[in-house]
């Protein structure tokens, strides 16, 4: 009777002040949150979407990476999580896990594109303050939209004016945040099929049509391109331009064009390898990533003030040699920078490594129940935000599909 009595009086988790479960909560992984919403009544009620929990949750949110297996040309209809900080404490795998299942669309596929076996799914394109942005990029109809894969909720984008797309070609679209406005745009630049002079467009979300921009004035090379490793920061995408061997940006609150200048120790050989370079954010800061093969290294660049030449610095060097003696060849895109300082970074889009800059150590990092084959990575932060509130419109989809 004595036993019955104290294990019937311990104290339980959910006996603690409500602020306090919720502050545990909110520090869980993404994984291990959804989960914890199961586990009783109590639990539930306090992770259910309001201001405070989603203030919370976002102050304390750890970067995930997204997964869409296959690549840009077989691309799967889901979009996979893998968590480094909680799959790497136990080995060299990561566990991606479904997220978010994507709409499926009518077949409208364009004459170049016959052979490709699901001509239609959705690409995962770029991420922009937790939101996915993705694009049937070989459609007739060019469909987008904007998803948090979190709350499962997505809104589409309308199509580019069907006589624009007979006469252009799209080679770009990506989503952005204009700070000054609170509004997020995409941006599509396209090149004319006569004269082959390249052209932008801007679709303001909420509004009911897209538009035209007058300002490209960046050399926009011969070679622009979607696989170019967009990287959103602060209200300006970022690219790679092959042609001009630069970076360079597309600002959503002023629309304009404009390059950044590479560090000033890039020389010739630099230049010349663009295959080498990839670009991505670290710490808040656009980071540019130089395979130096014949050095079996990986130079990462970082610019602490934006648009400031002076200000790359080369804050890291990674040793590339393998066990196997081997070369690394291709290009390193940085995707973030875990809890514990380790550096992640996707691989010629089919594998992932891990630096720690304290050792010196490199770890070649699989997926657990996934063969090789091309993927796309993007590195988010998610949040519980609703689509409808920070997208500003009166109407998004839900999915009411919860694959985990």
């Amino acid at each position: 009777m004595e036993n019955k009595q104290s294990a019937t009086m311990a104290p339980s988790l959910i006996d603690l002040p409500p602020n306090i479960i919720m502050e545990i909560l909110v520090r869980l992984p993404l994984r291990t949150l959804f989960l914890s919403r199961s586990v009783c009544k109590t639990f539930l009620t306090l992770t259910s979407p309001n201001p405070h929990f989603i203030d919370l949750h976002s102050s304390n949110a750890a970067q995930i990476l997204l997964i869409q297996l296959g690549g840009a040309l077989n691309p799967s209809h889901l979009l996979n999580v893998a968590e480094p900080e909680l799959d790497l404490r136990s080995g060299l795998y990561f566990f991606p896990k479904p997220l978010f299942q994507l709409p499926k669309m009518g077949t409208s596929v364009l004459y170049y594109r016959t052979h490709l076996r699901e001509p239609n799914n959705f690409v995962l394109i770029n991420s922009c303050n937790g939101l996915i942005y993705l694009v049937r990029r070989y459609a007739r109809d060019e469909r987008s939209l904007v998803c948090n894969p979190v709350t499962n909720e997505y809104l589409l984008i309308p199509e580019v004016d069907g006589e624009l797309r007979l006469k252009t070609e799209t080679k770009s679209m990506w989503l952005g945040f204009s700070p000054g406005t609170n509004q997020y745009k995409v941006m599509r630049v396209s090149r004319s099929l006569n004269n082959f002079e390249f052209a932008a467009q801007v679709f303001v979300i909420g509004s009911d049509s897209w538009r035209s921009i007058e300002a490209v004035a960046a050399p926009l090379g011969a070679e622009h391109s979607w696989d170019l490793y967009p990287t959103f920061l602060n209200g300006l995408t970022y690219w790679l331009d092959k042609s001009w061997n630069g970076i360079l940006f597309f600002d959503y609150e002023k629309e304009i064009f404009g390059d950044v200048e590479l560090p000033s120790e890039f020389g010739a050989e630099q230049l010349r390898n663009e295959q080498s370079m990839s670009i991505g954010v670290l710490r808040g800061c656009l980071c540019l990533s130089f395979n130096d093969f014949n050095a079996q290294r990986v130079d990462l660049w970082v610019m602490r003030k934006n648009g400031n030449r002076e200000s790359w610095s080369k804050d890291f060097v990674v040793d590339l040699v393998r066990p196997v003696d081997k070369p690394a060849l291709g290009r390193f895109k940085p995707l973030q920078v875990l809890r514990s300082g380790e550096i992640v970074m996707l691989w010629v889009e089919t594998d992932v490594i891990c630096y720690n800059p304290r050792n010196k150590s490199l770890k070649f990092v699989g997926f657990r129940w996934v063969r090789s084959m091309p993927i796309i990575d993007v590195a988010f932060t998610p949040s519980f935000v609703s689509l409808k509130d920070t997208l500003q419109v009166e109407e998004v989809i839900s999915r009411h599909v919860r694959l985990w």
